[in-house]
């Protein structure tokens, strides 16, 4: 496989601007999740098991969206300090 001469500087900038970006949309969800949960714990229960089902889908969506935030950050540090010229000559050619 023949391995083509990259803008290293200009990949690696992209993968980070588009990253980052990722990482501020689920920081965004992440707060709107946050601010919907203490929003439901201020009102009164339903006097059913609703609520309970809700607690769960919300804490299990909390959960899911730390760790896509955690994921990300750990992406935009490989970006930053693990990609090789041939990771990044990889990733070019996926694009085309």
């Amino acid at each position: 496989m023949e391995v083509r001469r990259t803008n290293r500087f200009g990949s690696r900038l992209r993968i980070v601007i588009e990253t980052n970006a990722a990482r501020d949309k689920a920081e965004v969800l992440l707060a709107s999740l946050l601010n919907a949960q203490q929003a439901v714990d201020r009102q009164e229960p339903p006097p059913f098991s609703g609520r309970i089902v809700s607690r769960q889908s919300m804490d299990q969506a909390i959960s899911s969206t730390k760790r896509l935030i955690a994921s990300l950050n750990q992406a935009l540090e490989m970006a930053q300090t693990d990609l090789r010229d041939a990771d990044l000559a990889l990733l070019d050619e996926l694009d085309d």
